[in-house]
């Protein structure tokens, strides 16, 4: 009978060890469980920050999309028009160096009324400056006098 004693006594000391690691287990669970919560919501708070800062990002990438497509379309507009008024340009330097009309619509491609227009306004321009030299000069002998 003592044997059946001790060895009901040593059963109960084994579930009250049983029941006691149970209890450490879940205390150690539920410590687990509300550190894995506190860094869900940190990485959910995360998440969200940088979820924010994309999406103003975004914004801004779209905005910068949208001055560059402008610039590009003004940019074009100006190769055009620049490409459009190449020849005339060309066509005054050669006027400054001397060219005449028939040159201007072969190194050109002017028209011949175009290119003796401009060799004319070219000449003229060349004259006015002599006569407002030539006056400056005379006005100045004046108030020299």
């Amino acid at each position: 009978m003592v044997l059946m004693w001790a060895a009901l006594a040593i059963t109960f000391l084994i579930a009250c060890i049983a029941v006691t690691h149970v209890f450490k287990t879940k205390k150690d669970c539920s410590v687990l469980q509300n550190q894995f919560d506190q860094q869900v919501k940190a990485l959910q708070l995360e998440l969200s920050t940088i979820n924010s800062a994309a999406m103003g990002v975004g914004r801004q990438l779209m905005a910068v999309e949208k001055k560059l497509a402008k610039s590009i379309e003004k940019q074009q507009q100006l190769e055009l028009t620049t490409t459009n008024y190449l020849p005339y340009k060309q066509a005054v330097e050669l006027v400054a160096k001397g060219a005449d009309a028939t040159e201007l619509v072969d190194q050109c491609g002017l028209p011949a009324a175009e290119a003796n227009l401009m060799s004319l306004i070219q000449g003229a321009g060349v004259q006015g400056v002599e006569v407002q030299t030539a006056g400056k000069n005379k006005a100045e002998e004046v108030v020299n006098y």
